[in-house]
């Protein structure tokens, strides 16, 4: 590796461990609370929370500044791949970031790739939420266009998210990603290396901080039917306007699994992806994930075993033979949880369907299974 880029590696992950540690705390695209929450049930402290998240923000995005997508988040239980795993991604997910000053004009051109299952550009102002996005929806795949972004506010983010399938798992290659200019000026396209070595780097504090902002706010609940939680929340940053989620707290305390049977919805047009993960809470960094494909595809009957491990998932009766069963090792994650992801591009759909709920406060297991139908996954503990 360059000296150079060496030093700033060690120069960022010094000052970003600093700022974040000190009580600068992101919190995650989900964020449970015992209650379901309500905008009237915020604590005063909240407030001051989110004035240092926006500062920590606003810190990271100066930092990283001045090249194009330089920083990514793609979660593996491969460590050597593994990247900036937070706020619960799944593993077919990569993120790629580009930081922009105030006021500037970030124009970006290519195409969303053809073999994507989903992608998206979206910009991010530094309280952590999107003011702008476009999608394979509204663009189609492999046809070029010209898209921009600016901040008047403060300075930004641009994330490009990509859902690679079984059948393309590779990254997005250098010609793959947009182009960038700020201003007229063309921005060099960082490498792979070097974004994975700058997601690696904000992972650790991040992970730290996200988990000192939960400690008080976990859940009690344990081992109740998947959830989802309250808008109120879910003050994410980076949240992805097209996916909802549901949520459950399994203990798995002395060999026992939480088994869900379900079935993944038919396939329709804007329903994107329908999956599992399996989460340490106090990181929100994902252990394990199942998307729809690795469920047997639209519209298929499964059996999934959360478990510690493949011992436990056997006495609960999962059997390898059985193609509808499939395991979700949580291992020795302290504090488990359970997230169903679905993304839809199309209005109302699926999980979609409960939006009025949900700002409302907390949607009930029984409202969730009145719009999911048979894709709500019934839970039992064995």
């Amino acid at each position: 590796m360059n000296t150079n880029n060496g030093r700033q590696t060690i120069v960022l992950a010094l000052t970003t461990v600093s700022l974040l540690v000190s009580g600068c705390s992101p919190t995650p695209d989900v964020l449970p609370d015992q209650a379901g929450g309500s905008v009237a049930d915020q604590k005063p402290g909240e407030n001051a929370r989110a004035a240092k998240m926006e500062r920590a923000l606003g810190f990271v995005y100066k930092l990283y500044r001045g090249s194009a997508w330089n920083i990514l988040s793609h979660a593996s239980d491969d460590r050597r791949t593994n990247s900036l795993n937070v706020a619960m991604p799944d593993f077919s997910v990569e993120y790629w970031v580009t930081a922009f000053e105030k006021d500037t004009t970030a124009t970006l051109t290519g195409s969303f790739p053809k073999w994507a299952r989903y992608a998206a550009l979206t910009a991010y102002g530094k309280d952590g939420l999107p003011f702008a996005s476009v999608n394979m929806a509204d663009k189609g795949v492999g046809h070029t266009f010209t898209t921009t972004f600016t901040s008047t506010e403060s300075d930004f983010v641009v994330l490009a998210r990509v859902y690679r399938s079984k059948s393309h798992p590779a990254s997005l290659t250098k010609a793959e990603k947009f182009a960038v200019t700020v201003d007229g000026e063309p921005w060099t396209t960082s490498s792979e290396t070097k974004a994975r070595i700058n997601g690696k780097v904000l992972e650790w504090p991040i992970q730290h901080a996200v988990g000192h902002a939960l400690g008080k706010q976990l859940t009690s609940e344990r081992d109740m039917q998947m959830f989802r939680p309250a808008d109120a929340s879910l003050p994410g940053v980076f949240p992805n306007e097209d996916a909802r989620y549901m949520i459950t707290y399994p203990s798995l305390g002395g060999g026992q699994c939480a088994v869900f049977h379900g079935r993944v919805p038919e396939a329709a047009s804007g329903r994107e992806f329908y999956g599992f993960m399996a989460v340490e809470m106090k990181t929100t960094a994902t252990v394990a994930s199942l998307s729809d494909e690795a469920l047997g595809g639209w519209g298929s009957v499964y059996t999934v075993f959360a478990c510690r491990d493949e011992a436990n998932a056997r006495s609960a009766g999962y059997d390898p033979a059985e193609a509808s069963h499939h395991l979700l090792l949580a291992g020795d994650v302290k504090v488990p949880g359970i997230i169903l992801r679905d993304l839809n591009t199309a209005p109302g759909q699926g999980l979609k369907a409960t939006d009025e709920w949900a700002a409302r406060g907390q949607v009930a297991p029984e409202q969730c299974q009145s719009v999911l139908g048979e894709a709500y996954p019934i839970m039992s503990v064995r």
